[in-house]
């Protein structure tokens, strides 16, 4: 890219994206001490959460675990107790017998959640760059250490993100840092780079879900095709309006399930999910069944009720061949089915506190980003995880 910017101007870190994963990786990258900007397309923080209509948290807990059931905490635990003493937040009793999985959802006023999400940035001394969404990266064939540079991991010669173009009311700007965390969602920063990624099943991705008018409809949504995209809007007001939904009460945009998922240096499989396996760079615990929605058929569903609790890998956030992006979020390296269940908004919580633990650790260790889940430097991620509250897979 070749402009002329409004302004430049530089971080330690640009988050881009500040839904439920990108919320908490920026609070951490604040609380860590790094200079953080932090980029949300809306004009508030939450994505799905407060923005588009499902004001659900699921799931910090895993019912069938012994003894202590509770195992996402860290920042988005923080969060839901800070909103539930204002009156925002309905948490319920994590310990209570299982009947379903939904029985254990936090349920918040997005607007007071909205409210504390802007609070707890503030307080981090995260800069915000709201309604200014990324549109494009400048990166650089070389990474940092010269044209040579190869990840150690694969042969892959690395390239590095320089910086994020924003579209503000005066026109493009340029943010530019040593690390950039993709949350996103739908992995926009991966795209925009060239770095791979997997949409759906060949391009076959789940459909969204539009709420107006106290009702929900199921539709298609390719997030990631803004020409399709703005079709399946246009289907959206019309099935609320058909419906009988009241317009006023409508969400901006339909709530996206699936799109771009990273190639990333790990990609998660089911096998492992389903069975609870820990790796040496598992570095945050996700419980949610996997629940593939398909349109007008039976959604493909496998519950789970065991007391081995799934767990995120470090290396499922790090996009091959790329030196400093990090991703957190439905958009991490998996299978579909493995997507399936960790996009839920807990998880991509405890994986954008695990991006930040990440960001800081390559900061402060002088090591590449991308390098954050080798051996050497695992332990200092979680280490940090640790320290700020954070429950980590042993």
């Amino acid at each position: 890219m070749n402009l002329d910017y409004k302004y430049t101007r530089e971080y330690d870190v640009v988050v881009c994206g500040l839904g439920s994963a990108g919320f908490t990786a920026a609070v951490m990258c604040g609380r860590l001490g790094l200079r953080c900007a932090a980029v949300e397309k809306y004009h508030m923080p939450g994505g799905v959460m407060t923005v588009l209509g499902n004001n659900s948290i699921d799931q910090f807990n895993n019912p069938f675990a012994d003894g202590d059931k509770l195992v996402i905490t860290g920042i988005g635990w923080e969060f839901v107790n800070r909103l539930a003493a204002m009156g925002g937040a309905a948490i319920p009793d994590m310990d209570a017998e299982y009947k379903y999985h939904w029985q254990y959802g936090v349920k918040v006023n997005p607007t007071l959640a909205a409210s504390l999400m802007n609070d707890m940035l503030i307080e981090a001394g995260v800069d915000l760059y709201y309604g200014q969404g990324a549109a494009d990266v400048v990166c650089s064939d070389a990474c940092s250490d010269g044209d040579s540079c190869r990840d150690d991991n694969n042969g892959v010669k690395l390239r590095r993100i320089d910086g994020v173009a924003i579209s503000t009311k005066s026109g493009l700007a340029l943010l530019r840092a040593d690390n950039f965390i993709d949350c996103t969602g739908d992995g926009d920063l991966v795209a925009y780079s060239g770095f791979d990624y997997l949409t759906g099943d060949d391009g076959v991705v789940q459909p969204g879900s539009i709420h107006g008018g106290g009702k929900v409809i199921e539709l298609a949504c390719h997030a990631s095709d803004s020409d399709r995209l703005t079709l399946d809007e246009i289907a959206a007001r019309r099935k609320l309006a058909s419906a009988g939904a009241d317009s006023s009460l409508c969400a901006p945009a339909i709530a996206p399930r699936e799109s771009r998922r990273a190639v990333c240096q790990v990609m998660m499989n089911s096998d492992d999910y389903m069975n609870g396996v820990v790796y040496p760079d598992s570095v945050a615990y996700t419980f949610w069944f996997i629940d593939i929605h398909r349109e007008g058929r039976e959604a493909v569903i496998r519950y789970l009720r065991s007391p081995r609790t799934p767990t995120i890998r470090l290396g499922a956030m790090l996009p091959v061949g790329a030196e400093n992006l990090i991703v957190a979020g439905r958009c991490v390296g998996s299978d579909r089915e493995t997507n399936s269940a960790i996009r839920v908004k807990s998880s991509c919580m405890a994986m954008g506190q695990a991006a930040g633990a990440a960001v800081y650790t390559a900061k402060r260790r002088g090591v590449r980003l991308c390098q954050t889940a080798d051996d050497a430097n695992i332990a200092e991620v979680k280490r940090i995880l640790k320290s700020s509250g954070a429950r980590v897979p042993e």
